[in-house]
């Protein structure tokens, strides 16, 4: 099973890219699988940061 620690050591972790795929049901496990594979494929993290990408974090969160 994947850590919390796991995760946030990830060089592609984000916290609102990790709210946002929790909130869309993915286990941390599956975030990790895909975190990897982004990684893998040098695609760094997901940072949420236009307005339609805020939007969409604020309709599924909360968080804005």
């Amino acid at each position: 099973m994947t850590t919390h620690t796991t995760l946030h050591d990830h060089t592609n972790y984000d916290a609102d890219d990790y709210a946002y795929l929790t909130a869309k049901g993915w286990s941390d496990d599956e975030i990790l699988a895909r975190w990897n594979a982004e990684a893998k494929d040098g695609k760094g993290p997901c940072r949420w940061q236009s307005e339609s990408a805020r939007s969409k974090l604020a309709t599924v969160t909360g968080r804005k």
